[in-house]
């Protein structure tokens, strides 16, 4: 069964107790909810007070008019408790146009002149009351549908939020074997200079035995044997060139390991200073199998060291984005140029390749969602959409160039502070 809407209030106010009373006895039959105020302060209060639904407003009244009492609901609105203003009609004498015209101007809806015809007040009572529940009917279903809006960005941020971590995760899926490699290498040869390392202890341990067997170090015959087959100069620089490559090696694979723990960070919930030229060389450090097979990296990185507010995980992602697709772009060996400086408030950062670079058609297509040009398998087609979404939102921009058979260059412009605020989508 259908809910019936409650029956409206209605609100006369009017110094005259005599047009109260008329207007009351010709309304209470269809309308039974009527308040009634002799003067502009009590009807202000009212309508603070109450939901009212129409109000019928004499002008002339002391201390405050009916003029005042629409000044003031435009000065400062009453915050009713349904939030809707009600509609007003002006009761009054006074018929001339300029007083007409000013009460209309000053919001009033509707203006009956004293005396008036009971079936004409009645029927613009009707009216105005229809065209009240229409506006407030309208006004619902647009909060309702920006309620509806509203909660869907909220649910397309997140799901933008789940594609950024989807195609960081691929990213880093490419990346692993590379990666893995990288840390494999040093793994091994501190494997083997560790194994070394026991063979060239070994040595000491027996001749230290010797001399601890023996009373007069100087007659061991079995310690004077040790020594001599031991070429303790060749052994002494091996010892220390050993533990030399073995701390760079370890060195080596903490930092993958601290660079690749930048990815997995949790989303930060405010702008963090990042500094670019570490954020390059971090990216060069993670990519560097990747591209060293296929580039010579050169930099031109801007001094003094240029710092930026951005989401840095997210800066990461787009800068390795761009690093890997420059080195597949080559087919054999070239170069990648990296550069950075400062401009008008804002960070410059150009990647440049000597690749296979991209005809108009593929450029027009480059940060569509899904579009990629490798082979089915070897892409996601969201790495160049994803990095264009992450600038966007940084305030930025990516601009590309390409000419077919020579190159691409991709410039990021970032500004180096943040005037909008930080929005992330909640964590799912």
């Amino acid at each position: 069964m259908e809910k019936r809407p409650p029956a409206p209030t209605l609100l006369i106010t009017d110094d005259n107790s005599v047009n109260r009373k008329a207007l009351n006895f010709i309304l209470r039959e269809a309308y039974p909810n009527i308040i009634e105020t002799s003067d502009g302060e009590s009807c202000l209060h009212r309508l603070k007070n109450h939901n009212i639904d129409l109000l019928l407003l004499d002008l002339n009244m002391p201390n405050k008019s009916g003029f005042d009492v629409l000044e003031e609901l435009n000065e400062n609105p009453i915050p009713c408790r349904d939030s809707h203003r009600p509609a007003i009609i002006v009761v009054s004498a006074d018929n001339q146009p300029s007083t007409i015209s000013r009460a209309l101007k000053l919001g009033a809806s509707d203006y009956i002149t004293t005396p008036f015809n009971r079936d004409e007040l009645l029927a613009r009572v009707k009216t105005h009351l229809a065209l009240r529940m229409r506006e407030q009917d309208l006004e619902d279903r647009v909060t309702e549908r920006t309620h509806e809006l509203e909660a869907a960005n909220q649910r397309l941020k997140q799901t933008q939020n789940q594609l950024i971590q989807a195609e960081k995760m691929v990213s880093l899926g490419q990346l692993a074997a590379g990666v893995a490699h990288e840390i494999n290498n040093p793994i091994g040869y501190i494997n083997s200079n560790l194994g070394s390392l026991e063979s060239y202890l070994e040595d000491y341990r027996k001749l230290a035995s010797a001399y601890k067997h023996t009373e007069i170090i100087t007659t061991s015959k079995e310690a004077q044997d040790i020594q001599n087959n031991i070429d303790f100069e060749h052994t002494n620089h091996e010892v220390e060139q050993i533990i030399h490559d073995s701390l760079t090696g370890v060195r080596r694979v903490r930092q993958i390991v601290a660079d690749l723990k930048v990815f997995s960070h949790p989303e930060q919930q405010e702008w963090q200073q990042l500094n670019i030229n570490e954020c390059i060389h971090s990216v060069l450090n993670i990519v560097h199998s990747e591209v060293k097979y296929k580039a010579d990296v050169q930099l031109n990185l801007a001094e003094p060291i240029i710092e930026i507010e951005c989401i840095t995980t997210r800066i990461y992602q787009v800068i390795t984005n761009l690093l890997v697709n420059a080195a597949q772009a080559i087919e054999t060996f070239g170069k990648i140029n990296i550069s950075t400086e400062h401009a008008d408030k804002q960070l410059i950062i150009k990647i440049e390749d000597t690749g296979s670079g991209m005809s108009p058609d593929v450029l027009n297509k480059i940060f569509d969602p899904f579009y990629t040009t490798k082979p089915v398998g070897e892409g996601t087609g969201l790495g160049l959409s994803v990095s264009y979404g992450i600038i966007e939102s940084h305030g930025g921009k990516i601009l590309v160039e390409s000419t077919e058979g020579e190159g691409t260059c991709f410039t990021l412009r970032l500004p180096v502070k943040q005037t909008i605020g930080l929005t992330t989508a909640p964590k799912s």
